[in-house]
């Protein structure tokens, strides 16, 4: 990674934060309209020094854009010594000095275009063509060998060539084979842990994306009735 000589506070003019916790800043979209997300590290000592999340979103975009699943194009990355280059922008949060010499790794990414799923559920725009092609593109990543384990509505991004892709691709790990059939009822907890976007996607809704996704990603019908059972329990005691 580059060091924070290349990340000037000249590049953060008129930069809008996106989002914050109380660690501190996370997500920035600059000027330019590039998005800059940082990933902070606990402990200096954490094997995510050389290998965290940072640079495995930077290594999930590369595979999967080798894999043609749109998603987001890295610009540059920083390895950030403190938060004092953010110190300057108009925010209500502190920054705070960090401690054990702890560090801030940043991406610079630019966006994948589009809107992402869980806004066309809420504009009302997500129609059935677009369940049935969730459905087939759940079944693809599966296929693909990858595990999304923030897979909602939120991270996949309808683009304006009407194709599906994922966004905030940290959480991920991607296998040289399609994912066993266990992993893949895994990865439909991600999808339906929120009670609420449950109840808004409708019950038909999941009925229709079950479906697609069974006869794209061709289960046995004893496993898809197991995918249909483990689907209902899911839905029925979402962890959120």
């Amino acid at each position: 990674m580059r060091n924070s000589s290349s990340l000037s506070a000249k590049s953060l003019e008129g930069a809008k934060i996106i989002e914050f916790d109380p660690r501190g800043l996370k997500v920035l979209k600059l000027a330019n309209g590039n998005i800059l997300k940082l990933f902070r590290l606990r402990n200096q000592w954490s094997i995510a020094r050389w290998y965290g999340y940072a640079q495995r979103f930077c290594a999930n975009a590369k595979r999967l854009h080798h894999l043609r699943i749109p998603t987001v194009n890295v610009v540059d990355t920083y390895l950030l010594a403190d938060d004092a280059i953010f110190s300057a922008l108009p925010a209500p949060i502190v920054f705070k000095p960090k401690k054990n010499n702890a560090q801030t790794y940043a991406v610079e990414y630019m966006p994948l275009p589009g809107k992402t799923l869980k806004e066309l559920l809420m504009s009302e725009e997500l129609s059935t063509a677009h369940i049935a092609q969730l459905g087939a593109f759940i079944a693809r990543l599966h296929s693909s060998g990858v595990h999304f384990r923030s897979l909602h509505l939120g991270n996949i991004v309808l683009t304006p060539e009407e194709e599906m892709g994922l966004i905030d691709v940290a959480d991920m790990c991607i296998y040289p084979w399609a994912l066993w059939f266990n992993t893949r009822l895994r990865s439909f907890r991600h999808v339906t842990r929120y009670a609420k976007l449950n109840e808004q996607f409708g019950q038909k809704n999941w009925q229709l994306l079950t479906v697609a996704y069974i006869q794209q990603a061709k289960l046995t019908s004893k496993q898809a009735l197991v995918f249909q059972k483990t689907m209902k329990t899911f839905l029925d005691n979402p962890p959120h």
